[in-house]
């Protein structure tokens, strides 16, 4: 796997492809800053933790909102710090996770949002993360990075609710996951400088060596879906040290290709 962009993120995140442009965008969450692979580079408030493609453009997560063009639909985050990672069900709803600083705080959650309505759909969480779905849509695979383990619920499309939370994969300390279209779970492993991938049985079957100790999160993009983009942070290693390419984007080439991004309904229509 091999570094992209010379552009450096202090904590690289978020990355989603958009298919209407064929350019991959992502965020710097402390930086405040979204970039995308065509050159183009934005500076917001900081700190921005998602960017989502919508039906009408693009929506933005930052620190205790979901915001598009002056719309905001507030998270609330009771005793987190801020939101955290968030993705697009298969029918256009935004899901948002927050985080609460400690290991194991379980000050935090995860929401739905549904047009301008937000609802608490996982209580008792520390570092909401890595958030995928299945390719029929009936599973939604989910981590909480300090418990070392993805989870897997049971998806309801019509309506979006969540039963069944059950152990996917015990991986150390997992943070953003993609799903292909095979229905394999790819996720990046904080510290550990490699992506694993897990069967839809959740067996390990893949492990991909990254270059740099701290990828963040992955997802699939460019006009086949078989690129697989990685985005990491520029952390220390446990020597103090910081890998060369470390909080840059990296991509390579995989067999097996990646699921569409399907856009978010939002801002409500009733704006």
């Amino acid at each position: 796997m091999e570094p992209i962009d010379d552009r450096v993120s202090e904590l690289g995140e978020g990355p989603v492809w958009d298919a209407r442009t064929g350019s991959l965008r992502w965020v710097d969450i402390p930086g405040g800053r979204v970039h995308s692979s065509d050159g183009g580079s934005w500076q917001l408030t900081a700190p921005v933790t998602a960017v989502l493609p919508t039906t009408t453009g693009w929506a933005t997560v930052l620190r205790d909102r979901v915001e598009q063009d002056g719309h905001a639909v507030p998270v609330p985050l009771g005793g987190a710090d801020r939101c955290n990672d968030a993705k697009t069900d298969p029918a256009g709803r935004i899901w948002v996770g927050t985080l609460a600083g400690g290991e194991l705080s379980r000050k935090a959650s995860l929401f739905r949002i549904d047009g301008d309505t937000v609802t608490e759909q996982v209580s008792g969480v520390s570092i909401s993360n890595g958030l995928g779905w299945s390719p029929d849509g009936r599973r939604m695979y989910w981590a909480d990075t300090p418990t070392d383990r993805i989870n897997v619920f049971d998806f309801d499309p019509a309506d979006g609710s969540l039963r069944n939370r059950r152990p996917f994969a015990d991986t150390g300390l997992p943070d953003g996951l993609t799903v292909d279209a095979e229905g394999a779970v790819w996720v990046a492993r904080w510290g550990s400088g490699v992506l694993h991938r897990y069967t839809a049985d959740g067996v390990l079957d893949t492990v991909l060596p990254v270059g740099v100790s701290h990828p963040t999160s992955c997802a699939f993009g460019g006009p086949d879906l078989r690129t697989l983009y990685v985005t990491t942070a520029r952390q220390p290693t446990a020597d103090g040290q910081f890998s060369r390419h470390g909080g840059q984007l990296h991509a390579t080439r995989v067999p097996v290709p990646g699921l569409p991004t399907t856009p978010a309904v939002f801002p409500s229509v009733s704006t």
